[in-house]
Order: C-alpha cells, then sequence, then structure tokens
C-alpha cells in the first residue's frame, strides 16, 4: 500500500551563501521581506525564520555552530551617572568635561 505524502514537491534545500545573503538583504533598513521572498523566489516566513536565527544565534542554519553565546542570565553594565551641563540653556561646558568618555563607552538614557 503506498502513501501519500502532503508534499507535492521535495523540500527545497537553500546554500548557506543565498541564506545569508536573503538575510542581509531583509535587514537593511526599509527593506520589504515580501518583495525579497517574491524576487527570489522564497516564501517570506523562511526568510523571516533565517533572521531570527541569526539575530538570535548568529547563524543561518541549525546545522551550523551558533557564533553567539546565550547569556544564561542578563548582565549588569557599569554606568556613570553626569548632570546636564547647563539646564538654563547656557553652554556651559569646559572642553576637558567629557575627556573620560568616548563613543563606545557613552550612551543617553531617557527616563
Amino acid at each position: 500500500m503506498e502513501t501519500q505524502s502532503w508534499r507535492k514537491e521535495p523540500r527545497k534545500n537553500y546554500s548557506n551563501d543565498f541564506k545569508l545573503r536573503m538575510v542581509e538583504l531583509a535587514s537593511r533598513p526599509g527593506a520589504c521581506v515580501a518583495q525579497i521572498a517574491r524576487e527570489n523566489g522564497v516564501n517570506d516566513n523562511v526568510i523571516f525564520k533565517w533572521l531570527r536565527l541569526w539575530q538570535d544565534e548568529g547563524r543561518i542554519s541549525r546545522r551550523l555552530p551558533a557564533t553567539v553565546e546565550a547569556s544564561p542570565s542578563p548582565m549588569m553594565l557599569p554606568v556613570e551617572v553626569i548632570p546636564d551641563p547647563a539646564p538654563t540653556g547656557e553652554t556651559n561646558t569646559a572642553p576637558d568635561q567629557f575627556s573620560t568618555l568616548n563613543a563606545t563607552s557613552c550612551c543617553v538614557v531617557s527616563v
């Protein structure tokens, strides 16, 4: 007795280079995943799956090793709170006031 599969076609296998290219295209600001999927003959849900894998685990296939380690617990980062330089609108900052800060250690947090 022959069993019939619900699939009409065999499952497609995409190369890792192709997956990476789709993730790259879909990650661009303003990218339309549905349009990218149509242009490349891929279901948009598959691209979203690859995007999730890439963002969460740093890989595009479960067959590849993860490049991002999952943290077992949230990490605390050191923070230094500095007062606003001129709350009245005056520009009263000395050039050396922020000498210990740089682009990699500074962020703005609004409360």
